[in-house]
């Protein structure tokens, strides 16, 4: 029996040495942080700003976009990392975001927003009460 183990252990080992490694495809960029207010009553909005932390550099920017399909207030905080930002020129624009999602209160949860190849992913936490039934866009403008 422990011929059989030993041989089946040397196997495995030898399995994953051979195999390659799998590298994330993203490369991250920088770091961002936001603050925003969410509202709404079938259509809704959002205003708020941030700060991306790019190349040793804090940029301050702005925050707006509509949706549809929302109900209520919610007011959102978020970090995270930038993916895939190659100049700074690049990160001003509308980001899209496809999920359904509701917050009672108080919550946490992520999200991810592309616009092309750049790709934003943030932790979040929100206060209030938001229902929403389709995503939207969000307009990033820098200061």
């Amino acid at each position: 029996m422990s011929i059989c183990r030993n041989l089946v252990f040397a196997t495995a080992a030898a399995a994953l040495v051979g195999t390659p490694f799998i590298a994330d495809a993203r490369t991250t960029s920088g770091r961002i942080s936001i603050s925003e207010t969410q509202f709404g009553f079938l259509v809704g909005g959002n205003v708020g700003g941030g700060t991306l932390t790019y190349n040793g550099k804090i940029y301050k920017f702005k925050i707006g976009g509509i949706s549809v399909g929302k109900i209520g207030v919610a007011k959102i905080r978020g970090y995270g990392r930038v993916s895939n930002l190659t100049n700074i020129s690049n990160f001003a624009g509308t980001y899209v975001a496809a999920d359904a999602s509701a917050t009672a209160v108080k919550g946490a949860g992520s999200i991810k927003l592309k616009k092309g190849d750049i790709t934003l992913e943030l932790d979040t936490s929100s206060k209030g009460l938001q229902l929403s039934a389709s995503g939207g866009g969000v307009k990033i403008t820098l200061e």
